[in-house]
């Protein structure tokens, strides 16, 4: 029971950044690709129509005059894809159908050597058969990465019973609707596709521990090997940089190691540089926000980098003074631990301070806008 509980206990902050990277990958970054251009509404449209299984042509028989059959249209893009189903035009007998039955590219609709196609079982491609003529578009959104996790709908009610003309407005279901870009719909879907999910947590909390625990684990067992004395068992410390000749405990003679330039001790102040690091990031994305509304920069130094190389220069900036500071308190701290843990912990206060100050601004300009005239 103790070992179960401990296998849990470190498996589970894997767990928990993939939920999260799952989440995101479904919700976030396709809204975001999307706003910038780069989603499925302007990927490619694929045409599939609804054929006969046997010969291949659109049904029904070409003969019936004025008569379309009914389509699929298939927008993707890496993240997410959108299926959106158009019935047929009503026969001569007044009936309708949706494109349910085989699909095939519309302009090789006539090829039977061709596969049929097939839309994810999570698409809906028609209406209940109740209000089948009631609707004249069902747009089905999956999303999610490397499998759909997430699946949403958008109906478009026909203007008049059997018409092929929707309704501009659709009801939206299983997802929150965001706003309208590039003439497509952005939602977040939310009816889960448990698979999809399933696979993806999978994925995503393996990703995350090939990328955190399993570089900690080579380069402990690495120090560990490279420090430890094969006689009496004494075990460097963690920061030592340089490995003695002899064991400081029973005097046994280390074996020299030819590759002792690249051992690298674990950092002195690794819980100072990740909210260095992160109060960075905060202040890039602050200052943008500010900038974006019409704000100044009042850092003359940042001004001058934002005006001669634009956010790019200043993001890159930024991080290059981050990694100088990480790299000289670690400088410092191999010959005075205290003055090092010093600079480190002095750089995230400093670092800090034009964060506060920003969200002051921002939350200031937001609610109290008479404050800042």
């Amino acid at each position: 029971m103790p070992l179960r509980f401990t296998t849990v206990r470190k498996a589970f902050p894997y767990m928990l950044s993939g939920v999260v990277l799952t989440l995101f990958m479904a919700w976030g970054l396709p809204l975001l690709l999307a706003s910038r251009g780069l989603g499925p509404v302007v990927a490619p449209a694929l045409v599939w129509a609804s054929v006969s299984p046997t010969d291949g042509a659109p049904l029904p028989p070409a003969n019936t005059e004025n008569w379309k059959p009914a389509i699929m249209e298939v927008r993707r893009s890496a993240f997410s894809d959108w299926y959106i189903a158009y019935p047929s035009t009503a026969r001569d007998d007044g009936e309708i159908t949706w494109p349910t039955l085989g699909l095939k590219t519309l302009v090789d609709a006539g090829n039977t050597n061709r596969k049929l196609r097939h839309a994810p079982s999570a698409v809906v491609a028609e209406a209940p058969a109740a209000q089948s003529r009631n609707w004249a578009r069902i747009d089905t959104g999956l999303a999610g990465w490397p499998f759909r996790a997430f699946a949403s709908e958008a109906w478009y009610r026909a203007t008049a019973v059997g018409a092929l003309e929707y309704e501009p407005i659709p009801e939206f279901r299983w997802n929150i609707h965001i706003g309208e870009i590039g003439g497509q719909q952005a939602l977040v879907p939310l009816r889960p596709l448990l698979i999809g999910i399933a696979f993806d947590i999978a994925f995503w909390s393996t990703a995350s521990w090939f990328a955190l625990a399993l570089p900690t684990a080579i380069r402990h067992r690495r120090r560990e090997k490279y420090g430890r004395c094969a006689l009496c068992g004494y075990a460097m410390g963690k920061h030592e940089v340089k490995r003695p000749t002899q064991c400081p405990e029973c005097g046994a003679t280390f074996t020299p190691d030819p590759l002792r330039f690249v051992h690298c001790p674990e950092m002195h102040f690794q819980n100072a540089y990740v909210w260095l690091i992160f109060i960075s990031s905060l202040d890039i994305m602050l200052t943008w926000k500010i900038l974006d509304r019409g704000g100044v920069e009042v850092n003359p130094l940042a001004s001058l980098v934002i005006d001669g190389w634009g956010m790019q220069g200043a993001i890159a900036f930024k991080f290059a003074l981050m990694m100088w500071v990480i790299v000289v308190c670690e400088l410092l701290a191999r010959m005075r631990r205290g003055a090092g843990k010093f600079l480190a912990y002095a750089a995230v206060i400093v670092s800090a301070s034009p964060v506060l100050w920003s969200l002051f601004l921002i939350t200031a300009h937001e609610f109290f806008p008479k404050v800042l005239e």
